[in-house]
């Protein structure tokens, strides 16, 4: 940047520089002066010297500044520099000082708003760099741990066992729950990861989310639930057995206190109230067995199963069914099939429950049709898609709660044991339906 004094600057110095020159030729070559070559010989490197210093300022100058923007120091002044040709550059540095200033000022506010939102946050926060170390842990981390300080993951392993290898193991958008047992107190943790480079430095972020209390209300909500199904269930059952006993022993005592027998019509009645009380009394033993069988599975026996083979097997063992309901079924899948490591028997079972209640579903409606879609993108899964009339809002909550059925004669069995034989292949079924349809239930396998 150069300005109209600079340029009269120039010229004058250069100007001066040649009449010296000039007049030093001049001198040497008419009168050949000793004294008078040697003194125009001094003014002339003074000249030049003076030139190039003044030349140079403003290179000192810009290295001065450079240094201060390097070393983040804002309270370097230029505008008083007094060198008449620079100041409006000076200027500019001051206004870029300002700038910088007001930049680092703003970045000492996000760090410092950053650091209280970490903070206040109830989700314990732990990130760690490639070698381990720990460069942030903050106030809920301190709780969850009851440590103050984490200077390296390894340290975790003084708590518990193992600690320190689950958070370096977890993968970005992984998800996993731990167990923690602090104080004699068992702790549910859920904990998710992602990765991100600062300054060229590799580093793990890692939450940690205490869920006990989630967990502890899903539960006493999940046993509320049973226990209000339990009680329906057996209340259904003791109901008629009461009413039998209670008109049996009438009977009984009327005949008693008369002195007779009783007739025909009383016979009857004591041997209906007896199938009703028999009836009962097995339908209560079945219900228990159901129950018995909810608790009690066995283990998977896992080997390679192809998922495409699977649901044709069953769709032959329905075919009859199918037909006689007139739903047209349509299977989407791979071309070479999918495999996963399943227990052939339980996938089976899984596949029967989900399928049937497709085909139950279906039977008020018209145009029926069922969707099989076997896929294995970022997981393997299997979607069972029925265009039926859809389950209800009040109902979406409870279609997993053992021995709930919307069905005049279902056993509210099937879709809580198919979602228990799932967890025990480590995966999941879910499901998303609407009023008026349609549903779908997801099969989805981690292996």
């Amino acid at each position: 940047m150069i300005y109209r004094r600079l340029y009269i600057v120039v010229i004058v110095r250069v100007l001066g520089i040649l009449a010296n020159s000039l007049m030093l030729a001049f001198i040497w070559y008419e009168y050949r002066d000793i004294v008078l070559l040697v003194n125009l010989v001094v003014l002339l490197i003074v000249q030049i010297i003076l030139f190039i210093r003044r030349l140079n300022k403003v290179n000192r100058d810009l290295e001065q500044f450079f240094n201060t923007v390097r070393n983040s120091d804002t309270s370097v002044k230029f505008g008083s520099n007094r060198t008449k040709e620079y100041r409006n550059l000076y200027k500019q540095f001051d206004l870029i000082n300002k700038d910088i200033l007001g930049i680092k000022i703003k970045n000492q506010n996000q760090d410092k708003y950053f650091r209280a939102l970490v903070e206040h946050v109830a989700i314990g926060l732990i990130s760690i760099d490639s070698n381990g170390k720990v460069l942030l842990f903050n106030k809920a981390a301190q709780d969850i741990f009851n440590r103050i300080h984490l200077y390296r993951i390894e340290d975790l392993d003084r708590i518990q066992e193992g600690l320190s290898s689950a958070i370096l193991e977890i993968e970005p958008l992984q998800k996993r729950l731990i167990s923690l047992h602090r104080n004699n107190e068992l702790v549910q943790l859920a904990i998710k990861a992602t990765k991100l480079k600062l300054s060229g430095q590799a580093i793990k972020l890692v939450s940690f989310q205490n869920i006990q209390q989630e967990l502890d209300e899903k539960e006493l909500d999940a046993w509320q639930k049973l226990i209000r199904v339990l009680t329906h269930e057996i209340m259904n059952s003791l109901s008629p057995i009461n009413s039998s006993i209670g008109t049996i022993s009438e009977i009984f005592k009327n005949r008693k206190q008369e002195g007779g027998q009783i007739n025909q019509e009383e016979s009857d009645d004591v041997v209906t109230g007896l199938e009703i009380i028999e009836e009962r009394t097995i339908g209560m033993v079945d219900f228990v067995s159901r129950f018995r069988d909810l608790t009690l599975l066995p283990s998977p026996k896992f080997k390679l199963v192809n998922l495409v083979d699977r649901v044709n097997q069953i769709l032959k063992l329905l075919k009859e069914n199918l037909q006689s309901e007139n739903i047209e079924v349509n299977v989407v899948h791979p071309k070479d099939g999918v495999v996963v490591n399943a227990d052939p028997a339980m996938l089976d079972q899984i596949l029967l429950n989900l399928i049937n209640n497709s085909i139950q579903a279906l039977r008020t409606c018209g145009n029926k049709q069922i969707e099989i879609r076997i896929s294995e993108t970022e997981k393997t899964s299997i979607d069972i898609e029925d265009n039926g009339c859809g389950i209800s809002e009040e109902n979406r909550e409870e279609i997993f709660i053992p021995f709930f059925t919307t069905k005049e004669n279902g056993s509210g069995v099937g879709l809580s044991l198919s979602r228990q034989l799932m967890k025990l292949h480590k995966g999941s079924l879910t499901f998303t339906s609407r009023q008026g349809g349609p549903t779908i239930f997801k099969l989805q396998f981690n292996s």
